[in-house]
């Protein structure tokens, strides 16, 4: 995808990095249902991403961490857009 804005802050290529990551996840669903469904994916990502961290330094791979970290701002980005589902309404 191409962007007609400049993201200064984020940049074009991870803007389009972490869209390309949102619509491969899609596949799952275009948004979650419920606050606990998104948490619980955010915290798979926030693991993987853990599971690098507690690697030594040296032994950390940059491109799988920031493979991680382009899929759980994805998965950030998928909760904003369910914010219907995920306040107000119903108990």
């Amino acid at each position: 995808m191409s962007y007609p804005v400049y993201l200064p802050t984020i940049g074009n290529t991870l803007a389009e990095e972490i869209d390309t990551e949102l619509h491969s996840a899609k596949r799952h669903g275009a948004v979650f249902f419920s606050l606990h469904e998104a948490y619980s994916v955010i915290l798979e990502e926030l693991d993987e991403v853990w599971d690098i961290a507690r690697q030594k330094k040296r032994d950390r791979n940059r491109t799988a961490l920031r493979k991680e970290l382009i899929q759980l701002a994805a998965m950030a980005v998928k909760v904003i857009h369910s914010l219907d589902n995920c306040v107000g309404g119903a108990v």
